[in-house]
């Protein structure tokens, strides 16, 4: 871009090539990493060393003829939450086959936390066929809660052939400042967060844009930033109404740009018909929404009057729109009171379910959609991610910044699986939410309240923090698991969880999940009936909740088994209570009202057992 501001990119190969990352990654986190002593320092089981290298004398090699055999090689590593690892691996493959798009040789980092239970990891794209010596290799953001780190190479689940590994790496990166820009204020002002690692003299340069992306005002400031500090950027005076941006970017005492961000906004103009408020509550026509969504790739009549029946009022389809008819779809949505998500996350070059376009302009797909329906009446958000990895990050901000410019009057929304990561997106959406989906993967439901927090924490109340719920069965996914659907039990219990955290929206995933046995032929009406009366039942009691969710009176409650969080909503001289038990055993609680507060007919003390995965609502009087 033109003047001062440059985009910096925060993925892995974002300043040097894979292959000079890899020779400057010092200290070098792993032990043995070329396998020059063999197979010291690895767990490596099933794996031998070899003479066929990519440098030196040794490597790992590993044969598979048997695709129900799955080994993974790896050691920990020595991090702490909030670091960013930049990590890869050299390989070479013979006859590697995958079942799926999925298969293949590669490299991953894996989190663990305190008790052993599996947190998150990353995952680059596997390689299959037979290729000579290549570099696979990707970053990852350790996440709050990570007690340990492990670093593997691997075939992975189902794969079969032979695979050389050499030269693994695994370096931290250095802490760099941080900007957030947390939103234009009435008072005319722009507010900005520095964060930094450790104490230091800032640089902030800031340009100010018209709508013909003309330069108005620039200014360079300093500040003094220990930890974090609140920054104001004052707009100048007689600036003329219209659409106009800011540019920001945060310079280190290394001299070298950290981060940039750009922050749209008006003057002088009608509000947006649907914006973030201060809260991070949703605005539509300048009235706070919660909503209550649900992924369906479904646009018939039949389907979406059942999602409306059951509660909902928003919907968000994959499947629009590169190939069918979107006014149709709004159309019909709108005939059930349904506002619409709509979806662009696949038009990124390179990402796996990006749509043929010519000449591979994705920002002319992108432009086409937005320009054609950004008039739609029930047009709710634009959905520009769903779990892009950083080395998408800067195409992400990029599209973000497309659509503010083509249309001012919606947010973009993105959805992200890696909590350690959720910082570096918070420039590129106005909404940010996480899909923890514990049912049939964890032992228990507590990831649900750990990712809402981390959501809520990130989004800084100048972004809408949402939470995606589980109601499909990870086997639609994976034939060869267990199938456990959620139960109504166990879907309430997410959202409850939600809700207690601080989400500001909810979006089911997914209903067209709930219709998987079709592909087999094992789909029965009835199951789907049941399945359907229980994510019903949640939906609307959700909906029905609306008028004290939306308030932004509530306050958290700590009872006597801190595992069990509960929350007070409040709406006048009544309120909400929610409590959950996210565990598969009975629990109890006890739990102390505010001074003035007490259960209808009852004192000021609640005394509360749950059964397992149980819930608890109750109302309450002053």
């Amino acid at each position: 871009m033109r003047g001062m501001y440059q985009r910096v990119a925060l993925g892995c190969c974002a300043l040097w090539s894979a292959s000079a990352l890899a020779q400057s990654c010092q200290p070098n986190l792993l032990a043995n990493p070329g396998f020059e002593q063999g197979l010291s320092g690895w767990r490596a089981q099933g794996a031998q060393g070899d003479g066929d290298t990519h440098s030196g004398r040794g490597s790992l090699r590993y044969d598979n003829a048997d695709a129900a055999q799955y080994r993974t090689f790896n050691q920990a590593l020595q991090v702490v939450p909030g670091q960013t690892i930049d990590f890869g691996v050299w390989l070479k493959t013979r006859g590697v086959r995958g079942q799926s798009r999925d298969g293949g040789a590669g490299v991953y980092l894996q989190s663990f936390d305190a008790q052993g239970r599996f947190l998150e990891g990353s995952y680059p794209a596997g390689v299959t066929g037979d290729s000579g010596w290549r570099q696979v290799n990707a970053s990852y953001t350790v996440p709050p809660q990570a007690a340990r780190i492990t670093f593997g190479v691997y075939l992975r689940k189902g794969s079969t052939g032979t695979v050389w590994f050499d030269d693994a790496y695994a370096c931290t990166r250095a802490p760099k400042p941080a900007l957030y820009q947390l939103g234009a204020s009435a008072q005319g002002k722009v507010d900005t967060l520095i964060v930094t690692a450790q104490p230091q003299h800032l640089q902030v340069d800031s340009e100010l844009l018209n709508a013909e992306g003309q330069v108005v005002h620039r200014s360079r400031d300093r500040y003094q930033v220990e930890g974090q500090r609140r920054i104001e950027y004052p707009l100048p005076t007689g600036l003329a109404q219209g659409e106009y941006r800011l540019r920001q970017q945060v310079t280190g005492q290394q001299s070298q740009p950290a981060q940039g961000s750009e922050l749209s906004f008006r003057v002088g103009q009608p509000a947006a018909k649907v914006a973030i408020d201060s809260k991070g509550f949703t605005l539509r026509d300048g009235q706070r929404l919660f909503p209550l969504g649900i992924y369906a790739n479904v646009a018939t009549d039949e389907h979406l009057a059942r999602i409306a029946s059951a509660g909902f009022n928003t919907v968000l389809n994959y499947d629009y729109g590169e190939k069918k008819d979107p006014y149709a779809f709004f159309r019909n949505a709108r005939k059930r009171g349904l506002l619409v998500i709509y979806s662009v996350k696949d038009q990124y070059r390179g990402s796996r379910f990006a749509p043929a376009v010519r000449g591979g302009d994705y920002a002319a797909m992108t432009a086409w959609y937005v320009q054609r329906l950004r008039s739609q009446p029930n047009l709710l958000a634009w959905y520009i991610n769903d779990e892009l990895g950083p080395e998408y990050l800067d195409k992400i901000e990029e599209k973000n910044l497309q659509i503010k410019r083509l249309d001012g009057d919606h947010p973009t929304f993105q959805v992200l699986n890696k909590t350690g990561e959720l910082d570096a997106y918070f420039n590129s959406s106005d909404i940010l939410a996480t899909d923890p989906y514990p049912v049939g993967n964890d032992r228990d439901l507590t990831r649900t309240t750990r990712y809402t927090e981390l959501t809520v924490q990130a989004a800084r109340q100048a972004r809408g923090a949402w939470v995606v719920m589980q109601i499909m069965d990870h086997a639609a996914y994976d034939a060869r698991r267990k199938p456990h659907p959620p139960s109504e039990a166990e879907i309430r219990n997410q959202a409850w969880q939600a809700l207690i955290g601080g989400a500001k929206g909810l979006l089911f995933y997914s209903y067209t999940d709930l219709f998987y046995k079709r592909k087999t032929g094992r789909f029965d009406q009835r199951e789907f009936d049941a399945t359907w009366r229980g994510v019903a039942a949640v939906s609307q009691q959700i909906a029905a909740f609306t008028p004290y969710l939306l308030t932004g009176k509530s306050t958290p409650l700590a009872g006597s088994d801190p595992q069990m969080p509960a929350r007070m909503f409040i709406l006048g001289d009544r309120a909400l209570l929610l409590v959950a038990n996210p565990y598969y055993r009975e629990g109890s609680t006890r739990l102390r009202l505010p001074a003035g507060w007490r259960q209808q007919g009852e004192g000021t003390e609640v005394k509360l057992a749950l059964p397992a995965v149980g819930t608890a609502t109750l109302w309450l009087q002053r």
